[in-house]
């Protein structure tokens, strides 16, 4: 009789055992920056982007942390897998070496910002030809931007950081500046007084749709099956509305920074 009981609690712990492995929640580490509202240390649930990137996963029972580094630092170390992703970023050959990519996560509208005392506007490269034009280091304005600059159609003075831009553009050292909309907005109102921000405007011709997406590491062993993973999530928000519903204006006031 004690033989019996003693398998029988035996197999009560084994299944017991078995079924709080089944249940284990896997995590993923991913590696990004700071990009308001759409990725941010200090807004709820990280920005509008990387809440997201949390929803996808978390239809695959997969839990994402964040490591909030400098965008170049975030890509490096994702790179040699001490993260296990980087996000977002957009595609190309260079980071294709290294990288697989997710399906499309977001796209971000860039277009030019100006001071409304500056009467810009513009329809062709050529248009551009001669003024002063901010950019950021590092940052995508897309492959016919680069040409016209290669070509020697464009007057561009290179900053540090998005902040720095802005405050070269209200000082007027720049005349026009592209950011995302949704960025430049966000940075304005963090970083500047009401009269300050009153001053400025944008164009409403779209420069580039930045595409973005998740990458995970080549030498990640477990890449492959992250990027199913996240793909398989990120279609069942889709097939839900959830995917359009979180991009909506309204919503995106709620990743405004704490």
């Amino acid at each position: 009789m004690k033989h019996t009981t003693s398998l029988l609690l035996l197999w009560l712990l084994l299944v017991s055992l078995s079924a709080a492995k089944g249940f284990t929640q896997e995590t993923i580490r991913i590696a990004t920056g700071e990009y308001p509202p759409f990725f941010s240390e200090n807004a709820k649930n990280y920005g509008q982007v990387l809440h997201l990137v949390s929803e996808a996963f978390a239809q695959m029972n997969i839990k994402v942390e964040y490591g909030f580094f400098p965008w170049s630092r975030s890509l490096e170390l994702a790179k040699h897998n001490n993260w296990d992703a980087a996000c977002c970023w957009a595609k190309n050959r260079a980071k294709q070496q290294y990288f697989y990519f997710s399906d499309v996560v977001n796209s971000a509208e860039i277009v030019f910002f100006h001071l409304k005392s500056y009467p810009f506007d513009w329809h062709s490269y050529d248009d551009l030809t001669g003024i002063e034009i901010g950019a950021t280091v590092r940052y995508n304005y897309g492959g016919v931007f680069i040409d016209a600059d290669n070509a020697g159609k464009l007057s561009l003075e290179i900053a540090a950081t998005d902040e720095i831009n802005f405050r070269k553009l209200l000082g007027g050292r720049i005349k026009i500046f592209p950011i995302s909309r949704k960025v430049g907005y966000t940075l304005l109102a963090d970083l500047f007084n009401a009269e300050e921000t009153d001053l400025v405007t944008h164009h409403p011709k779209v420069l580039v749709s930045n595409i973005t997406r998740l990458l995970i590491p080549k030498k990640n062993p477990k890449s492959q099956y992250f990027v199913d993973m996240f793909n398989k999530g990120l279609k069942m928000l889709k097939a839900s509305g959830e995917y359009e519903q979180h991009f909506t204006e309204a919503k995106s006031d709620d990743y405004i920074s704490k």
